[in-house]
Order: structure tokens, then sequence, then C-alpha cells
């Protein structure tokens, strides 16, 4: 009987890896994605194993889903997001690839994070990036991260210098509404002038709440409010 519990358990695992490796097979040659040989950064040509820190948000790569724009689905894809380059990389076979073009990806969901590559408006030109959303409705609120890489300090007296390093990855928070492109919430203004007609409810809401305009919790809370009107 155990033998037989063990076998049944056995085939479901070998199933379940035939099918995620066929998943992760068609998303490369649907795609034909390149792998991501290891560059060097910086004018001294160093190669990531030398620089303190990380670009990515989390190094590990985690089984997520990929939807694509046309709606084709792969699952247990194994996913992680590069800050420094903005790039969302999947793993097949230990090789690293770069998801590009990155305009293809409707949502990406990993880790308990779901993102998303969407146009944004920085001082009055549109870009795109990708998002990591945290509601959604008729408004979506949404995170860029951003890391920063800073070279080797130069050699003073009596100090150590700072080696090359990547910064801890920041948020920056934007608001979209309804598919429009995605705008930067700099304060507690600027956040009540985007919201419109709704600006005096949502001035009286956040007030009584005793919110802030800062932090996942408090964004969510002021924009799950905002939909439910």
């Amino acid at each position: 009987m155990k033998r037989t519990v063990f076998g049944i358990f056995f085939l479901i695992a070998l199933t379940y890896s035939l099918n995620a490796q066929t998943l992760l097979n068609g998303l490369v040659r649907d795609f034909e994605f390149k792998k991501i040989t290891e560059g060097t950064y910086s004018r001294n040509n160093l190669k990531i194993s030398d620089i303190q820190g990380s670009p990515y948000l989390d190094e590990d790569f985690s089984p997520g889903k990929i939807t694509t724009n046309d709606g084709t689905i792969y699952t247990e894809i194994p996913l992680r997001y590069n800050a420094y380059s903005d790039d969302m990389e999947f793993q097949k076979d230990k090789d690293s690839y770069n998801i590009d073009p990155k305009t293809i990806v409707k949502r990406a969901e990993f880790g308990g994070l779901i993102f998303s590559y969407l146009q944004y408006d920085e001082n009055a030109k549109s870009k795109s990036s990708f998002f990591e959303i945290l509601t959604e409705g008729k408004a979506t609120l949404l995170v860029r991260y951003t890391v920063k890489f800073l070279e080797k300090e130069a050699v003073k007296a009596f100090v150590d210098p700072k080696p090359a390093r990547f910064e801890e990855a920041q948020k920056e928070y934007y608001i979209s509404f309804d598919g429009a492109p995605a705008k930067l919430i700099t304060n507690k203004k600027n956040l009540l002038e985007l919201f419109g007609t709704q600006k005096t409810e949502m001035e009286s809401y956040i007030s009584k709440n005793k919110l802030s305009v800062k932090g996942d919790d408090a964004l969510t809370k002021i924009v799950v409010h905002y939909n439910s009107l």
C-alpha cells in the first residue's frame, strides 16, 4: 500500500514537472529570448560578483505566472525582477533570460507580487516601466522600483573608500486612472488634485483616518476607498 501511494505521488510530481518544463520551453520558443551573459558595470568593468548589494528585489527566482498581451498564460516560470535595469528575468536549465520585448508582459505574478509593464508620465513625456500593482480598480495604485549603482570611491587619506555598490531599492508611488498613463504621487496636495471631482471627499477621508500619503498600507487604503465611491 505504501509503495502504491508513493508511486502515485511520484507520478503526480513527474507530470507536474513535465508540464512546467513544457510551458517553459514554450515561452522560450514563442519569443526566442536570448540568454543573459554576465556583463560588466562601470568604467572599471566590474562584474556583479565584485559589487556590494544587489540589483534585484530578490536574487532568488520564484515560481510564477506570465500573462502576455495576447492572453497567453505561462505558469510555473521561475521569475525575478532586476530593478537596476528594469528587466523581468526568468530561468531555464540554470540559464537566465530577459523578457524582451518587455511590452509583451501584461502581468507577471511571482513571490506574492504582481507586475505589469505600463506607461507613465515624467516631465510631460510618456515613458514605460515595470510597476508592481498594489490594488486595482478605476484607480490603480502602482510602485516603481529603482536601484542606483555607485562607483567605488576614490582613495582619500585616513578614510576607507566605499566599494562599488548597488543601493537598496527605492519606491516611487504612482496612480493610474482607467488605464491612462500613471502619474507620480509626490505629496498629499498632488494626490488630491489627481482625484478630480472626488477631491473633497478624499481629503475628508484622509484627514478623518489620519492617513499619510506614504507607504503601501496607507496609500492602498486611500485608493481602495476612492474605488468604492
